[in-house]
């Protein structure tokens, strides 16, 4: 593709050498290549500098850093990025082979577009020899900010991987670890966003490893109950809560329904821990929810859960065990 975007991939890794090479593989079988790839170890202690270094004839790049340091090593990304286009991906997911062409026909399309994303599907043993149709004229078109958040909020699948940012804006925009941990990530996009806007491929481009020991499921790094409910006060504070607005409607339907999944995530090795009530408590003095979006939520969620309940009935009755 003549005039292609110029994007540069930084792959975020710590410990993960038995996952790294098919990452890198998908990284490199791109239709329109990258500019460069750069893998930035986060002070792993096991094989990932070996099985890197393995790439380097292919134009693979090797930095380490001595700590496991999240925060860090983010900055120093944002330092050292110089492409025009910077994306930041996981070591242990796939890429589509033509989603590199698929966002510079976003930035043709979109030229004040800061951010460009798309859908993901979760695998447990991905292959990247095996792909679904996908089509890069399949977009949302532009989103505001808040449009962005709202879609993220109403649940579209979107991978913090599949995040390509303007380089500019991705350099100067704050990564706030300090208030919410390892899910910084939701507000950085949509703070990159804010500076332009937003435009996400419908299709699932990435295939998202779903494995026992993937970052999203160490309750030891958290997020933390404090960390989530500064994500849903985030939230609250961009959509608002008016029944005029498209996005506050958004907030009022799902904030009850996000925050019991919040709940559900975070106490899900401790069913003797932190009653549902209390972390509701918390959750109106973070102000991360309101007594009306409570109720309205709650009412909601009831609503759209009927028809799974009255499924469920007709299932016993037809089976002969209702009531048991």
């Amino acid at each position: 593709m003549d005039g292609a975007a110029a994007i540069e991939i930084f792959v975020v890794t710590y410990n993960r050498s038995a996952l790294l090479p098919a990452t890198l593989e998908s990284l490199l079988a791109q239709t329109v290549p990258a500019a460069s790839i750069q893998v930035v170890d986060n002070g792993s202690t096991d094989r990932t500098g070996e099985f890197v270094r393995s790439f380097a004839t292919r134009g693979v790049r090797y930095a380490r850093r001595d700590a496991n340091d999240l925060s860090a090593c983010w900055r120093e990304i944002q330092r050292i990025a110089t492409a025009e286009w910077v994306m930041v991906f996981h070591d242990d997911d796939l890429l589509h082979p033509g989603y590199l062409g698929a966002v510079s026909a976003v930035t043709d399309a979109f030229p004040d577009a800061t951010l460009i994303g798309s859908a993901m599907k979760g695998e447990a043993a991905p292959d990247a020899r095996e792909w679904a149709a996908v089509s890069p004229e399949r977009t949302t078109g532009m989103l505001s900010w808040r449009e962005f958040a709202r879609k993220l909020y109403a649940g579209f699948p979107f991978p913090f991987c599949s995040a390509v940012y303007r380089t500019e804006v991705f350099r100067r925009t704050a990564c706030d670890t300090g208030a919410y941990g390892k899910i910084f990530d939701r507000p950085f996009l949509m703070e990159v966003a804010r500076a332009g806007g937003a435009v996400l491929l419908k299709d699932a481009f990435v295939k998202y490893r779903v494995h026992p020991r993937q970052d999203s499921r160490d309750a030891a790094s958290g997020p933390f109950p404090s960390e989530a409910l500064m994500l849903q006060r985030y939230y609250r504070e961009a959509l608002g809560e008016s029944l005029w607005s498209r996005s506050g409607r958004t907030f009022l339907k799902r904030n009850y329904r996000n925050l019991s999944s919040d709940f559900d995530r975070l106490f899900r090795n401790d069913p003797g821990g932190t009653a549902r009530e209390a972390f509701f408590r918390d959750a109106l003095e973070a102000e991360a929810a309101s007594p009306r979006s409570l109720r309205i939520g709650a009412a909601y969620a009831a609503l759209t859960n009927l028809p799974r309940r009255l499924e469920r009935s007709a299932k016993r009755l037809l089976r002969g065990d209702a009531g048991r």
